[in-house]
Parts: structure tokens; sequence; C-alpha cells
């Protein structure tokens, strides 16, 4: 299982995918429209629209902070037409307990609202796991969805990559939405317009990657996948998840940009 989209091994550039460098700090922006049910079953991806915007510099550098910030920002806004005003739910998936998988609950205490205006428009729910709760997430996300008439969703992620130089440093936007826990199990149905009645749009940064990765590599970094030997090929929904080890700063620096970009946006 894959969660960032050029990992997926399909040759993404025979369709549309490219990469353009911005500014002077190493920032890139990759992106892919899916606009066709030919081409989404030929990548084994949703129609919609994808991008993957790549900070290197974003633990070192403020001025990387706010670049990254603005280009979220624009690409949301590129994404997201004719949005001013409308009834919109920030969804943040993962467990709140676990750093690696907190981004969800830290992006949406980022995001301002204010529940005692009568012109509020902006809701934020954070639903937990399912072996918290059990309870799907798309059957609550559904339901508020219905019950205050949401006009539109944005559901934010902690994602899996199998690329160290991506760890906590890429911010993937979709216009296709975003299947809950997706790199690790198959539990989650997908929040996306046609299930739930309305836009939705995913916002998911890397914060974990496969112990498999490190475990007898044999690299083909043609594909950009990691083949292993032995005990090592059980499959990545048995793996294990590997974290960085500043992973509580880092995360909490991301929250902050993406917040910023959201609160921007809204």
């Amino acid at each position: 299982m894959f969660d960032l989209i050029d990992e997926s091994g399909k040759d993404l550039k025979r369709h549309g995918y490219k990469i353009n460098e911005v500014g002077n700090l190493g920032t890139s922006v990759a992106s892919l429209l899916i606009d066709s049910s030919e081409k989404s079953q030929k990548l084994g991806l949703d129609e919609g629209e994808y991008y993957i915007i790549t900070s290197p510099q974003i633990y070192e550098n403020e001025r990387a902070e706010e670049e990254l910030a603005i280009l979220v920002f624009d690409k949301l806004k590129k994404m997201i037409k004719d949005f001013e005003g409308k009834r919109t739910l920030i969804v943040g998936l993962g467990n709140p307990d676990i750093w690696a998988d907190a981004l969800g609950k830290a992006v949406t205490d980022e995001v301002f609202i204010d529940p005692l205006d009568n012109n509020n428009h902006i809701f934020k729910f954070c639903p937990n796991i399912f072996f918290s709760t059990g309870i799907n997430t798309f059957d609550m996300v559904a339901i508020l969805v219905k019950g205050l008439d949401i006009e539109c969703v944005i559901v934010v992620d902690s994602l899996a990559t199998n690329s160290l130089e991506r760890l906590g440093k890429s911010v993937q936007l979709s216009s296709a939405g975003m299947t809950p826990g997706s790199a690790v199990n198959k539990l989650g149905k997908r929040i996306e317009k046609n299930s739930v009645g309305c836009p939705c749009f995913s916002i998911g940064v890397p914060f974990m990657i496969f112990a498999s990765k490190f475990a007898n590599e044999e690299g083909d970094a043609a594909d950009g996948q990691a083949h292993t030997s032995g005990t090592a090929q059980a499959s990545q929904a048995q793996d294990m998840l590997l974290a960085p080890k500043d992973i509580h700063e880092n995360l909490l620096t991301m929250a902050r940009v993406i917040g910023k970009s959201l609160n921007m946006l809204l």
C-alpha cells in the first residue's frame, strides 16, 4: 500500500505528472491531474487534482516555513473553487495519543473558529481511530455532513512514505478525498464527494516510514519501491512503522504551517 501518489510504482510522467522547483530554498511542487475514468483505472488513483509540495529546509529556515504555508494556501485555493462562506468541516484523522499519527488533531488545534458567532461556517472534528471508538470514521463524517448541512470537507492526516528525504517535509494535497488509515489497514471507507455528498479535499504529511525500507534493501530507485528478502518480505500492513526522533517538534511545525494556510483560506 502507499500514501504518496508517486510512490505507487506507476509511471506517472506518462500521464502528466511533473515537478517544478520554486524559490531558492530547494522547494519543489509536483502535480498530477487525473481527469478521466480511464486514467484513474490505469493508475489506481481516484479522479482529481494532486499536489506534493516538498520543502527540504522546512525545519532549518524560517523563510521555508512561510514559503510552504503560501504554497499550500495557493494550491488549496486553486482546488477549492467558490469556497468563501461555505459550511466547511475540517476532519483531523489519526490517533492523537501517538505523535507520528497526531497531525490531524494538531492541525485542527491551529484552525481558528468562532462557535458563538451566528455566521460561523467552519466546524472541526477529530474522530480518533476505529480501534478506540468502534465506529468507522466515514460513518461519523457522513452523519455530520448531513446533520450540519456541510458543503465542503477537508480531511487532514499523517501519511507513510518510502523516502527518508520526504519524512516530515512533504505535503500532499488532493481534491479526491482520503481513505482513513489507507497505508496500514483496509477497514476505512473513502471519504470523497460521491460517498458523503459534498466535495472532499485532503491534506497529508508523511511522518512514518516502513521499517522494511531499511531491512535487506535491494535498490530499485526507478520505481521508488523498497525490495526486501527473508522475513522482511512481510506486507506493509504487518510492517513496523518508524518515525523521526524529533517527531514532536517537527509535527507541530507542520501543523502550524497547514493551520496558517487554512486560516488564510477560510
